[in-house]
């Protein structure tokens, strides 16, 4: 366990970290505890955004995946998987640490589009309306 990323959602006052291991950890912020945790993933976690009605969130992963999130009263509810994330790739092997791998980052704009960069060098724009 260890915190890698975290968001905050100031509606539902809790604080979301994903780990080294894929765990994903929310904590209720009035209460200061922790409220509930479990394995989104099976590599670690490299993003967390909430949507703008933050009813749900997207975590992306160092294996490359990119998963949707929603709210539930007994734990969070696995709702979607986006099937072309970004794939593990040496395009930043001269950086310090060796080659980078998966999704770099996750974000959703008021056009509720899902914005994902990647270490395979791709920005990639998915509409969320449909899903």
């Amino acid at each position: 366990m260890g915190a890698m990323v975290c968001c905050y959602s100031p509606r539902r006052q809790i604080f979301i970290s994903g780990g080294n291991k894929g765990d994903i950890c929310i904590f209720d912020v009035r209460q200061r505890k922790l409220q509930h945790m479990f394995t989104g993933h099976d590599s670690a976690i490299r993003s967390i955004c909430l949507s703008p009605d933050e009813e749900s969130y997207f975590t992306g992963s160092a294996e490359g995946d990119i998963k949707s999130w929603t709210f539930g009263g007994n734990g969070d509810q696995h709702s979607f998987s986006f099937s072309e994330g970004h794939k593990s790739t040496k395009f930043f092997s001269n950086l310090p640490g060796g080659s980078l791998k998966g999704v770099m980052k996750v974000q959703v704009d008021s056009a509720n589009r899902l914005i994902s960069c990647g270490a395979d060098g791709e920005v990639k724009v998915r509409s969320l309306t449909n899903i």
